[in-house]
């Protein structure tokens, strides 16, 4: 199956059938990401999605003249956090607010949407090249509609914007190794050093990915040899440094000294492996990802040199986060787009042997699919439309007046702290969560849950006026905290969901 001599199509015969198909693949990914679409940004990891919310929110009161800040009469503005990784996306989507005149969450969805769009654009670009046009109709329609991706993907997250450029490098690459010009070297190491900027787990199936794929086309010594190679590799090394390594040294450094370091004893542990493989099971389903990692069998050597690459990538991205790969969902999603893009061989190789049959099995089978593809939607809409989130701005709001303007706050609320945070505007220090501690434990640290912990709570307390409990269960999962709060601090205000313990008054 090689992409200089393009198998004949089963979809290719039919002009009228392909355009179908595909207003059908692009109608029902895009329709069921725009389903819900201003919907408060709560259904995954809303911790994460507020957190780039508020970011935003900093950058457009930045892009603000002064009356119409004054206006606005910002009481928080809680946008500086660690920077991880830069806030490029959040910068875009406020300049997007600054246009529109408003903050308006649902711009960040547009624009996850619309990279999520591009980058299936180039996936269905490289895996026609790497196979024909059934194999990459496949593998769009597996991209699109995975109901896993199709809720990560709309998410105010990085990932769908580093999924973009991840996928306009591999297309860049495979070009480049069609056609070894100085255009598609640049253009890969562009695209990948922008990738990684993104996010700098991108690295992994980057460099991996492209590694693979140029040994597989020039072999070791033309390739240690080719100038575009080194300047490829340049760029993709030079852009992210440009913010990772010169102005902020030692960032990049964040995650291996917070969540790979303290966690590698997990390397060794097989239950953190079955706990993946559960993980991967639940949002992909485990047999099409190992028939998907079969399938490179079917592929060229440079296509299964990429694919392969891709694949070692993000196990790689796994191991540099183990605690991570299984608690946060969207760590998964680069291996959405390397699932669709192994799956294409299998898929032409399947339609090249559906277009030898009969009508009536042709017609048979496009009877099943539809009813696949029926069920695929339902399961999207239902992972989208997981609750209705109308009401919680008002509800934080509200709960925000009742405590005094002045006090200084301490918690354990909603997505740690964040939802007070962003529609509140009250800043509010983070108490540790039941799960948290688990993770010190995890990481090598001690902790006694059941000891009574007096001097752990008045050195985390130190400073706070009140302590804010809207996360009921989790109060009840640290029965030390209970006690120290019930035991001599008044209630300043309780309702059916919240407590406000008073910590300038002990008693």
């Amino acid at each position: 199956m090689h992409s200089q001599t393009p198998v004949s199509s089963f979809f290719g015969r039919s002009r009228l059938l392909l355009t179908s198909t595909l207003i059908l693949i692009f109608g029902l990914g895009l329709g069921l990401r725009f389903y819900y679409l201003t919907n408060p940004p709560l259904d995954l990891h809303a911790w994460r999605q507020l957190r780039s919310a508020s970011i935003a929110r900093h950058f457009y009161y930045q892009l603000l003249p002064p009356e119409k800040l004054a206006a606005i009469q910002p009481s928080g503005d809680f946008g500086t956090f660690d920077r991880l990784e830069p806030n490029i996306n959040e910068w875009i989507v406020a300049l997007t607010y600054r246009i529109a005149g408003g903050e308006y969450l649902w711009i960040a969805r547009l624009y996850s949407i619309l990279y999520w769009t591009i980058g299936g654009i180039a996936l269905f670009a490289l895996a026609r090249r790497m196979t024909n046009l059934d194999g990459a109709l496949v593998a769009l329609a597996y991209y699109f509609l995975l109901p896993y991706g199709g809720v990560v993907s709309r998410a105010f997250l990085p990932e769908p914007f580093m999924v973009m450029w991840l996928l306009l490098a591999a297309y860049a690459a495979y070009r480049w190794t069609e056609v070894p010009s100085w255009r598609w070297a640049l253009l890969t190491g562009v695209f990948a050093g922008l990738a990684v900027l993104v996010k700098v787990f991108a690295a992994f199936p980057i460099i991996a990915g492209l590694v693979f794929l140029v040994l597989a086309s020039w072999g070791p010594r033309r390739s240690l040899a080719n100038l575009r190679v080194w300047a490829a590799a340049s760029l993709t090394a030079i852009i992210p440094a440009f913010y990772y390594i010169f102005p902020n040294p030692g960032s990049g450094g964040t995650y291996l000294t917070s969540w790979t370091l303290p966690f590698a004893h997990l390397w060794t542990d097989w239950t953190f492996y079955i706990s993946w493989l559960n993980k991967l099971n639940t949002n992909f389903n485990l047999a099409v990802v190992l028939a998907a990692l079969a399938s490179i069998l079917l592929l060229n050597r440079r296509a299964r040199a990429l694919c392969l690459g891709l694949w070692i990538g993000y196990f790689l991205i796994g191991m540099s986060v183990p605690s991570l790969i299984t608690s946060h969902i969207y760590y998964n999603l680069p291996l959405v787009p390397v699932v669709a893009l192994s799956l294409a061989p299998l898929g032409a190789l399947f339609f090249s042997r559906l277009a030898q049959e009969s009508r009536f099995w042709q017609v048979a089978f496009a009877a099943v699919a539809l009813m696949a593809l029926g069920y695929t939607a339902f399961l999207m809409r239902k992972g989208v439309k997981t609750e209705d989130f109308w009401d919680e701005p008002q509800r934080w709001r509200a709960l925000a007046q009742i405590i005094p303007a002045d006090a200084r706050l301490i918690g354990l609320t909603d997505d740690y702290n964040m939802r007070m945070m962003y529609y509140g505007r009250r800043g509010i220090v983070q108490y540790p969560h039941s799960f948290d501690q688990d993770m010190h434990i995890l990481a090598g640290g001690n902790f006694d849950p059941n000891a009574e912990n007096r001097d752990y709570f008045l050195e985390r307390t130190s400073g706070s006026d009140m302590f804010v409990i809207t996360l009921l269960d989790e109060l009840d999962k640290q029965p030390y905290l209970k006690k120290n709060l019930y035991d001599h601090y008044p209630i300043f205000s309780q309702g059916e969901d919240y407590l406000v313990f008073d910590l300038r008054a002990p008693h």
